[in-house]
């Protein structure tokens, strides 16, 4: 049984537009969330900060395409615009800049309720105030079917407050709507046609790191677009931009600390017209240790010394996958004093090393992050609260994940309490928050999933089936609902539905060997034992001891006197 625990278009809609006049870009202070800036291209590690690019170089009325998995435009209270235009006019920048940066919130500086926008809503303002006339945002979908449309079309409904929206569809899948006094436009690579010169391009790259917008499953292996591809395809789609924004967002989770030099390596495509060959050698080595899931050889080390923080944090990860986390632990201290993003990958260690069954080394990992971060962080507590946990230390675990919900009440740190609770067997606490997410969340399919496992723990069979359905119709591929159902339905004697969500789970999750058990069990009362054999063999291969190993090879046994011939 599985219970999941969070951490971790178009030519014919692009009519009127203009060009915008090409203005000088303004010299953005670095203190400013700006840490590369050359030649009108910006880089900035929270999206957030692209926003206040566009106000300081005088942009009015602009075309924005604005290539990302998201679409960081979202409704922002009347409230907190008045604010914030009240802000603009007396040149309080810094003042915006505190009260927009997702690191401020996260070290505790500023309350999640007095900020004015985030990396996750950025926009919106520079839409109201008229900085942004046009918004293209290029999905990394490759197309975009009926489904796909409509999924969209109903979250931007939510996320704007849109009463009546009005979508105009192409037959590409690609859609436009009014929004404000501006235009916002959703289309796909492929999709786009090419701007007149003056545009602002905007590239978020955890554009690199999905499969389509909106969902928060990293690719495996392989990415889906060649950075360097679409860096040459932009230069022909957005010619002489006005302005160019790149943001890594990898703080929040959205780009993997892997992939964070793809965002130097865009920089120097747009800043000197050459991508580096460095970063190719970069994305081969990593992208050959993702297809084999084991070391790989540490390529040379870079000439440029923009990518060497790149190559030390590769270097530390290659240390840790070889039970050197001192070595690896250095190496991430000396990449993060080059460039400080990179201290999240000592979070990311002690998140390895959990799951690898050393809390007590992972523990070492956070004093580490903490100590070059000059004090905790939530993502530091978070990772802490669950090290707690891993020791049996369940009482400050909750404590702690208190003590983060009250600073900032957002859905993962939420659940995160909300599982605590579970474990200390608060069942009724624990109701009322996962019910309080769906209520202020709805398409929180981890809350759905969550509330059902607790409701199955308590007996609730009928109401945990409801609200994996739920979490299934969420989030489709979602092995762990599919299983969890599928084990509930199997109980309930249905089999063939079971089956079908069994199979499912397996088609997610190959590796899950509890989800083959079930399948085999459920094979073997529908009598179809060649299938439940395979099955039951698949567990064994996948893992040869353990309570599933167990149950395979007594199943096996007993297929086996089942199925053999009677004696003559």
């Amino acid at each position: 049984m599985a219970y999941f625990h969070p951490h971790n278009l178009v030519a014919a809609v692009l009519i009127l537009i203009h060009a915008v006049p090409v203005l000088p870009a303004a010299t953005v202070p670095l203190a400013l969330g700006v840490v590369r800036q050359s030649n009108g291209v910006y880089l900035v590690e929270n999206h957030s900060s692209a926003g206040i690019v566009w106000h300081l170089a005088g942009q009015r009325g602009a075309t924005v395409v604005h290539l990302d998995a998201h679409d960081d435009c979202r409704f922002v209270s009347q409230e907190k615009l008045d604010r914030l235009t009240t802000l603009w006019k007396q040149g309080a920048t810094d003042e915006i800049f505190r009260l927009s940066d997702l690191g401020n919130v996260s070290s505790f500086k500023v309350r999640p309720e007095d900020t004015l926008y985030d990396l996750g809503n950025f926009i919106y303002p520079c839409i109201s105030d008229g900085t942004v006339a046009r918004l293209i945002w290029v999905l990394p979908d490759f197309s975009l079917d009926a489904s796909a449309r409509a999924r969209l079309q109903s979250h931007l409904a939510t996320a704007l407050h849109l009463e009546t929206p009005r979508f105009t569809n192409q037959p590409d899948g690609s859609f436009s709507f009014p929004l404000l006094e501006a235009t916002m436009v959703v289309t796909t690579l492929d999709a786009m046609q090419p701007l007149p010169a003056g545009a602002l391009l905007d590239i978020d790259v955890d554009f690199f790191a999905f499969d389509r917008a909106l969902t928060d499953i990293h690719l495996k292996g392989d990415l889906q677009w060649d950075p360097e591809l679409v860096c040459t395809r932009l230069a022909t789609l957005v010619p002489s931009p006005a302005i160019t924004t790149i943001s890594a967002s990898v703080y929040g989770g959205y780009l993997p600390l892997l992939f964070r030099f793809i965002a130097d390596a865009c920089f120097d495509e747009f800043a000197s017209d050459s991508y580096p060959p460095y970063a190719r050698r970069h994305l081969d080595a990593i992208l050959t240790m993702r297809r084999t899931a084991a070391p790989v050889a540490l390529p040379p080390p870079p000439e440029d010394p923009t990518y060497c923080p790149a190559h030390r944090h590769l270097e530390g990860l290659l240390n840790l996958m070889q039970h050197e986390p001192e070595k690896a632990f250095a190496l991430m201290e000396a990449a993060a004093r080059e460039k400080p993003i990179y201290a999240k990958a000592l979070l990311d260690a002690a998140e390895a090393l959990r799951h690898m069954g050393q809390p007590e080394t992972a523990s070492a990992s956070i004093d580490r992050f903490e100590a070059l971060q000059g004090g905790a962080t939530t993502e530091s507590r978070a990772e802490r609260v669950h090290v707690l946990r891993a020791l049996g230390r369940l009482n400050e675990a909750e404590t702690m994940a208190k003590v983060l919900v009250a600073w900032n009440p957002d859905p993962h740190l939420l659940l995160l309490h909300g599982g605590i609770l579970v474990e200390l067997q608060r069942y009724d606490e624990a109701t009322v928050i996962y019910k309080h997410i769906l209520v202020q969340h709805p398409q929180d399919y981890l809350a759905a999933y969550n509330l059902g496992y607790l409701e199955e723990l308590q007996g609730h069979a009928e109401r945990a089936m409801a609200l994996y359905r739920q979490a299934i119709a969420l989030r489709p591929a979602f092995a762990a609902a599919h299983e969890n159902l599928g084990y509930l339905l199997a109980r309930e004697s249905a089999f063939e539905e079971a089956r079908r969500h069994l199979e499912s789970a397996i088609a997610l999750a190959p590796e899950k060997t509890t989800a083959w058990v079930g399948l085999g069990d459920v094979l073997s009362v529908l009598d179809q034992y060649a299938q439940a054999t395979a099955s039951y063999e698949e567990v064994l291969r996948l893992q040869p001891e353990g309570p599933e190993a167990t149950h395979a090879r007594q199943s096996l046994r007993r297929l086996a006197a089942l199925t053999k011939p009677a004696a003559p």
